[in-house]
């Protein structure tokens, strides 16, 4: 199986928290290892079958509530900041193209909700970049069908990486 190109921008410098990542590399090799296992995962599914070998292309932009709540109201209507937005490309599934879209991570969201659900901020971040790839790959929550469907792939994912939630 191939390995994905995830690219990651560093919008905001809150991300190189010392007490969450020591460095940019080690923010970069975190999110790298989960988002490629989660779409080694998805790509073993049947539904995915006519991927598994397609070499995928993903970036990741690391900003803060400020952007965030930009980009929620610009897209979604909604005045305030979120964890996670995910923009899938439209056209993967329909030309089988590389790219699969992108995912903004809010650093401020994260944090608070990891204080907030008692777990370390470094598995919130994790299970968000978890979250925000399945979005891309089709994966909701709109319909309560859907949302169970994304719950059991996303905590058998979650699970298997070791990372706890709420």
């Amino acid at each position: 199986m191939p390995n994905h190109r995830i690219n990651i921008f560093l919008e905001s410098k809150k991300w190189v928290d010392k007490k969450i990542f020591k460095s940019k590399e080690s923010i970069d090799k975190f999110i790298y290892h989960l988002s490629q296992e989660t779409i080694k995962k998805c790509f073993l599914q049947p539904r995915f079958k006519r991927f598994k070998n397609l070499k995928t292309n993903v970036n990741f932009i690391l900003a803060d509530d400020k952007f965030l709540k930009k980009l929620n109201t610009a897209f979604l209507n909604k005045k305030k900041p979120t964890n996670v937005l995910s923009f899938p490309n439209e056209n993967f599934f329909k030309n089988k193209e590389n790219f699969l879209g992108e995912i903004f991570l809010s650093y401020d969201t994260c944090k608070k909700e990891a204080k907030k659900f008692k777990i370390d901020s470094k598995d919130r971040i994790g299970h968000m970049i978890v979250h925000g790839t399945l979005h891309l790959l089709g994966y909701d929550h709109k319909t309560k069908v859907d949302e169970k469907k994304m719950i059991y792939i996303e905590s058998k994912i979650l699970n298997s990486l070791g990372i706890n939630y709420y």
